[in-house]
């Protein structure tokens, strides 16, 4: 018999690319995958079958960023699913993210069953703006259930030896990496969708598609852009930033905006630029272990990288040298980059990006790694 997981989520799977990409390879291998999410909308369907994967999803009228506001809400969600999955019969609970932890802690001491923890990020250094009691609360918690965990997954090296050293007992790194193939796309879909986009042959293409929050550094990338001849910057995604966005596509005539983008076809445009940028706050305690989707994207497609100066992008890139790491995110230093990339050392860069994507950070080798570890939970 199958082994059967019970995936726990924290957003309605629209879908989360990581859980997905994980989710697909464990079903394709023989595991029965279930994944029950929370839908803070209460616009998905109730529930569906994605990709070989039974999608479940329990509404709990809510929205993102609430802070301290959103216990009794995340509370709500928790005893909800726990009284669906009660009677459920799964052999693994995978909990994705510490806002799921507590509830698959339960789930699994209930039933005797093992206790998989998927870190995307850092939880405890993502929160902003909630009290520092709360903050201590919540690491303290995460200590506790870690060092009850059958296997934490993580997304980099550095976070995972953090984790490790606060109690967590079988630690591995499932990295945001990308199969090369999504990426490759026929020469004529490309220049079909480079003209409509209006990219003339010769341009160099930036792109930056994902959550245009403030910390993204979108005004200092939309200004270097709009003042570099030659380079035409695609702008996609919704947030705080997206109305700014739109505005610089209507004033400028090198930049487009592409507003929220189906994750489907983020391979496609990575794949008709020349680079990925990616922003966010170096001074965020979250910055030391980026390890982002925006990267394993350009690795996979062969594209150059322009970052800053932190995490594990920054090491990457630098070791790579498939890009160029900023000192900081002024229109200067952002505007230099994108100049010695159109000087020259765009070829040389996309080569190494491709290398690195199909030899070291291919989702091939992520998906050896997770199987081999899933396969090892029997024998614990």
């Amino acid at each position: 018999m199958n082994a059967k997981i019970l995936m726990l989520l924290s957003n309605a799977f629209d879908p989360d690319p990581r859980v997905h990409q994980e989710a697909v390879s464990l079903a394709q291998n023989g595991y029965d995958v279930q994944l029950l999410c929370w839908d803070r909308e209460g616009k998905a369907v109730p529930s569906e079958t994605v990709d070989g994967m039974k999608v479940e999803r329990i509404v709990v009228r809510s929205t993102h960023g609430r802070g301290s506001g959103q216990i009794p809400f995340l509370l709500a969600f928790w005893l909800k699913a726990f009284a669906r999955a009660r009677s459920r019969s799964f052999d693994i609970v995978h909990c994705h993210d510490f806002d799921t932890l507590p509830l698959g802690y339960a789930l699994s001491a209930l039933k005797r069953k093992k206790l998989v923890y998927d870190a995307h990020e850092s939880y405890v250094d993502m929160l902003e703006n909630i009290p520092a009691p709360l903050k201590t609360a919540i690491l303290h918690s995460e200590n506790f259930f870690l060092k009850r965990t059958h296997l934490l997954i993580t997304v980099g090296e550095v976070l995972r030896q953090s984790l490790a050293e606060r109690g967590a007992p079988n630690t591995c790194v499932v990295g945001n990496w990308k199969d090369p193939a999504r990426f490759r796309f026929a020469p004529e879909l490309l220049s079909r969708e480079k003209s409509r986009l209006r990219i003339e042959n010769g341009n160099l293409v930036v792109s930056f598609i994902a959550n245009l929050g403030p910390e993204r550094q979108i005004p200092q990338l939309i200004d270097a852009a709009s003042k570099t001849p030659g380079c035409v910057l695609v702008i996609g995604g919704d947030g705080p930033c997206g109305a700014m966005a739109e505005d610089a596509a209507r004033k400028h005539p090198n930049i487009r905006y592409l507003g929220r983008v189906n994750p489907s076809r983020v391979p496609l445009y990575t794949a008709l630029s020349d680079v990925v940028f990616y922003g966010f706050d170096p001074g965020n305690t979250n910055a030391r272990f980026s390890a982002p989707n925006k990267l394993f994207e350009a690795l996979a497609s062969g594209k150059a990288v322009i970052t800053g100066n932190f995490g594990e992008i920054g090491r990457i890139v630098r070791e790579e040298r498939c890009g160029i790491v900023l000192r900081d995110y002024t229109v200067d230093e952002i505007r230099n980059a994108l100049l010695t990339l159109q000087s020259g050392a765009l070829g040389e860069s996309k080569r190494r990006s491709m290398e690195a994507g199909a030899a070291r950070y291919s989702w091939s080798k992520a998906n050896e790694t997770l199987l081999t570890q899933y396969r090892n939970l029997g024998d614990l």
